[in-house]
């Protein structure tokens, strides 16, 4: 009888063990569940510095990329409807703020500022859109247009590019273009004001059927 008793003492100090066991894992998991989410908060979120985690930025750059270019394949209103969505009026983007800020915080027109605002905007991040174009003779340079600006981007930045191809034989795409093809514009109206087909900051700089090179540029942080 007595080492019956101790034989059921011992059991119960043996469920009684396994419960803490159990309950020291179940502690240690919540733990590590905690420790990892703090981590991920930790990384995708700039330093007081303003810098990033390394990974996070090629990611950011990855998702720039892949930005501009669904945008250029898009069905609807690709890159090169955006580039050419010129006001001669207003001597900035068809419904864009100014010639200084562009879009600003707008929405852009198009496939492209759908994807904007789902990658970035909704994310609390800022970017600025630009599109450079080649001079030309006798400069061969390059200038350059704002289409969006929404500030000064930090040092952690990320720069996306892609380049688009204009043709001649091309119009603007804007609701107050009218027919005439990019080669007609005048890219100097100072020079003369009279002329009827308007003004495009981007010249014709490249012989034969191409009109110029453009670069989409998108720095976003």
């Amino acid at each position: 009888m007595r080492q019956e008793r101790t034989r059921t003492l011992g059991t119960g100090d043996d469920d009684r063990g396994q419960a803490f066991t159990l309950e020291g894992l179940v502690g240690a998991i919540l733990i590590l569940t905690a420790l990892w989410y703090a981590m991920q908060v930790v990384i995708i979120t700039p330093t007081t510095g303003g810098t990033v985690d390394p990974a996070v930025r090629a990611d950011l750059r990855q998702q720039a990329d892949d930005t501009l270019m669904v945008a250029s394949q898009s069905e609807r209103e690709r890159l090169s409807t955006l580039v050419r969505n010129w006001s001669q009026q207003s001597r900035t983007f068809a419904g864009a703020v100014n010639p200084d800020v562009g879009y600003g915080t707008q929405r852009i027109p198009g496939s492209f500022g759908d994807l904007l605002v789902e990658n970035f905007a909704t994310r609390g991040r800022l970017y600025n859109v630009e599109m450079t174009y080649l001079e030309g003779d006798p400069s061969n340079g390059t200038g350059a247009v704002t289409v969006a600006s929404q500030g000064t981007p930090s040092e952690s930045a990320v720069v996306a590019t892609h380049r688009v191809v204009l043709y001649d034989n091309m119009t603007l795409t804007s609701p107050s273009a009218g027919a005439a093809e990019l080669w007609e514009y005048d890219t100097h109206p100072t020079r003369n004001p009279g002329n009827k087909s308007g003004y495009y900051p981007v010249p014709n700089a490249v012989d034969g059927p191409v009109y110029n090179v453009l670069e989409v540029r998108l720095i976003v942080w």
